[in-house]
């Protein structure tokens, strides 16, 4: 039966609403794996029917998406998460065996993962489904409850989000939430179970310190700097096809889109002739394609276009990389590459999150790497490279979210890798296995069975007791 969701307007509202969801979840504290993967799967069930209508509400939201486009990034991950939960979750779900310690014998011990309870999730603009969505499959599969704050920027996909959840999950397992940023405020401050964030850094320090009020369990995903390194052997026409892939699509509104490139500067002009004829290709209109996605309100292309002039007035050249059409036309913003610019500009403080490029060049391996090393720990990081040594040095030197050898973006469609940051990019992850592990308690649980030989140690200490301790040292 379809249930008709509730708007939420005030805190009072959204408390009541987090109440009434533990008093469910209290009732049933550790759903079946059956009960589960029923809901997994009627999630999965109304997704495919609502498709249209979600596709339909991406295009108006962000005034131009092709259908193409939203079905690619944010449907087609999704679902085969949904895929991956469903076929693996009673192995995820099974108490995992440990080992007891000798003087505990007979003994046995085990980590049960039980569910944490109601898990809250804050989800960003740029995917408003699949970073929804993709947080609700995973405590979900870990049987909590769920409360979503959807972000008010996309008021026609949320309606149909609102219908999809409700429709297939109704009121005891999940409930959505919307409004502006004071109500995302509120919400941060409930005491939930667990709280997953996903956007900016800085409303990240934002919501750490509303989480620690009630000392609640949280995962960021923060986005940030993500660098494409482009090592001497590289080939770079095929990278430039990944690159363009990757900074592109969303028009780069992507937390792990490539933010910022270095090449040898013996390859830059190659790389950015190659990047242009591949712009071509996928735009031949320039942004007046209809392939070409708009930026997501004027906002956000007004502080792009702000980069573009505080960049040029700091002398740093800027190149529009599809002169085929204007450089701006209903809220579309073409490719520009930002050459050389310095670190104290916005553009390279910030997360672009938009078609700006800045390219850097490097005299040798080394001095990239350093230079990577130097900055807050990106989400991800792109290595294109046909030596298996340039692997190596980036594996072990720098430390990111993931690290992707000749490719973008694909990263994050992979259902069997964890996906998250470290340090400024995030903290915690969720997909695949780890997700699971994110939102359930890992409980210990240790079944003590016959005689108690550590009764043999109790007070009084005697000479014996101090034999007996020496002896069990040797075991520990």
């Amino acid at each position: 039966m379809k249930v008709t969701p509730a708007i939420f307007s005030s805190k009072d509202d959204i408390y009541s609403a987090l109440s009434r969801l533990k008093n469910v979840a209290q009732q049933n504290p550790l759903p079946s794996a059956e009960e589960r993967r029923q809901c997994l799967t009627r999630l999965q069930a109304a997704l495919m029917d609502h498709e249209t209508s979600l596709l339909d509400a991406l295009q108006k939201d962000f005034g131009q998406r092709a259908h193409e486009e939203s079905r690619l990034l944010e449907l087609v991950p999704l679902l085969g998460e949904i895929k991956h939960a469903k076929r693996h979750l009673v192995k995820w779900m099974k108490p995992s065996k440990r080992k007891v310690h000798i003087s505990t014998l007979p003994a046995s011990a085990q980590v049960f993962y039980q569910p944490k309870g109601v898990v809250g999730v804050i989800s960003p603009w740029n995917y408003p489904v699949l970073l929804s969505l993709g947080p609700l499959v995973g405590a979900l599969t870990a049987g909590n409850r769920v409360m979503m704050k959807l972000s008010e920027f996309c008021p026609q996909t949320n309606q149909v989000l609102r219908d999809i959840v409700t429709h297939a999950l109704g009121e005891d397992w999940v409930e959505v939430v919307e409004g502006e940023a004071e109500i995302a405020n509120e919400f941060s401050l409930l005491p939930f179970d667990h709280l997953l964030f996903t956007g900016s850094t800085s409303v990240g320090h934002i919501i750490m310190r509303n989480a620690a009020e009630h000392l609640t369990p949280i995962t960021l995903e923060l986005g940030g700097k993500s660098p494409l390194l482009v090592a001497p052997s590289a080939d770079l026409r095929d990278t430039a096809k990944k690159l363009v892939f990757g900074k592109v699509l969303n028009a780069g509104q992507t937390c792990v889109a490539p933010d910022y490139v270095m090449c040898h500067s013996d390859q830059k002009q190659t790389l950015i002739d190659y990047i242009k004829q591949e712009l071509a290709d996928y735009y031949p209109e320039g942004v007046l394609s209809p392939d070409y996605t708009s930026l997501i309100n004027v906002r956000q292309l007004d502080r792009l276009k702000g980069y573009l002039e505080q960049a040029r007035a700091a002398g740093v050249q800027c190149d529009n990389l599809m002169p085929q059409g204007p450089e701006e036309s209903d809220g579309k913003l073409a490719l520009y590459a930002l050459h050389q610019p310095n670190d104290a500009l916005s553009v390279m403080q910030d997360e672009i999150f938009g078609p700006l490029l800045p390219i850097l060049t490097y005299a040798d391996m080394s001095e990239a790497l350093s230079y990577i090393q130097q900055r807050p720990r990106p989400l991800s990081m792109y290595l294109f490279t046909q030596q298996n040594e340039d692997q190596r040095r980036c594996e072990e030197n720098i430390t990111s979210g993931s690290l992707v050898i000749n490719h973008t973006l694909v990263q994050v469609a992979q259902a069997d890798l964890p996906f998250g940051g470290i340090g400024a990019s995030g903290m915690g992850a969720y997909h695949a296995e780890e997700g699971f592990r994110t939102f359930s308690h890992s409980k210990s649980v240790l079944h003590k069975r016959g005689p108690n030989v550590l009764a043999l140690l109790r007070p009084p200490y005697r000479r014996r007791i101090h034999r007996l301790v020496a002896k069990f040292r040797t075991f520990l």
